[in-house]
């Protein structure tokens, strides 16, 4: 086969290319730290990345879920657990009244504790989170769960909805407790105008423990405490279950982080002593393909005559 100078020229000129490249290749692959650049690299071990590097995000975003709704579940708890002290000393002032042995002046003092008590309740109801959204309104967040109508008696303005958010494949935690549901007693009265009512016979100076409007005002107040606390309790309770519950998703999905990203760092992990050891001989080779080609490219029929 007769070998032209073009030949020659072209063999060189491809060499020198393949080599640049391998060098090139070579060098991202250090310099990344990765052995797979592309996926004609390891097609097999691409795909193993890829669908470690999706599980590994949808589980990161579980765990920022359970972050979020465990950080909303931690106030919306301090808050009850607020309004359980506030209605505990209402039971107390509830049965401290009933007593002919206190005076209409005495009477009239706790109502007048008994309001800011009410104040302080209704403030813990309209409790926010640090974006502005109120925690016990269900979806209604925009609104404060309970404001006063046009007849000054307070009513629920929110929701019954309850959020929930996803926790892991199969998993959806219920995220919140609207206060429609823990202020109202069995027989469907509130506790905010049940106590409202209260205080106004706290006041009437007409109304004595032996009256029976007044006996059955403080027995009324007594039983819608006792309810609501009741209906705090077990809202408390089911918070505390499901956060309990939330650490132990939570732990499981950190073990399965942790798992993803050794795969993936196993699968394109780079042995940097083979490969700094390849890229030496591909650097060598690179200068004597040089060379070579400078050579072969000054070459001529005249150089010989």
């Amino acid at each position: 086969m007769r070998v032209t100078m073009q030949n020659l020229y072209t063999n060189n000129l491809n060499s020198l290319q393949n080599t640049t490249y391998d060098v090139a290749r070579l060098n991202q692959m250090l310099s990344k730290g990765v052995s797979i650049l592309s996926p004609s690299d390891d097609p097999i071990g691409v795909v193993r990345v890829m669908d470690n590097q999706r599980d590994l995000a949808l589980v990161q975003q579980y765990v920022k879920n359970i972050d979020s709704l465990s950080t909303s579940m931690s106030r919306a708890e301090t808050y009850l657990s607020s309004m359980v002290e506030t209605q505990q000393r209402m039971k107390e002032i509830s049965i401290a009244t009933n007593s002919s042995n206190l005076s209409k002046e005495d009477r009239a003092s706790y109502a007048s504790e008994m309001e800011e008590l009410l104040k302080g309740l209704v403030d813990n109801i309209n409790a926010t989170d640090e974006s502005g959204n109120y925690l016990f309104s269900g979806n209604a967040i925009e609104k404060a769960a309970v404001v006063k109508d046009a007849t000054g008696r307070y009513v629920y303005q929110g929701d019954a909805s309850e959020r929930t958010v996803q926790t892991s494949n199969s998993s959806w935690t219920t995220a919140n407790v609207t206060a429609e549901k823990v202020l109202f007693s069995n027989a469907g009265q509130d506790i905010l105008n049940q106590t409202m009512d209260y205080i106004n016979v706290l006041k009437d100076p007409s109304l004595s423990p032996s009256d029976a409007a007044f006996s059955a005002a403080a027995n009324g107040i007594q039983t819608a405490l006792s309810e609501t606390l009741d209906s705090i309790g077990a809202a408390i309770t089911d918070f505390g279950g499901k956060q309990n519950n939330l650490a132990l998703v939570k732990s499981s999905h950190e073990e399965m982080v942790l798992f993803s990203k050794q795969v993936i760092g196993e699968t394109q992990e780079l042995d940097y002593a083979a490969a700094t050891a390849e890229f030496n001989v591909k650097l060598t080779a690179l200068k004597i393909t040089q060379q070579t080609f400078v050579q072969i490219s000054q070459l001529s029929l005249f150089n010989h005559m």
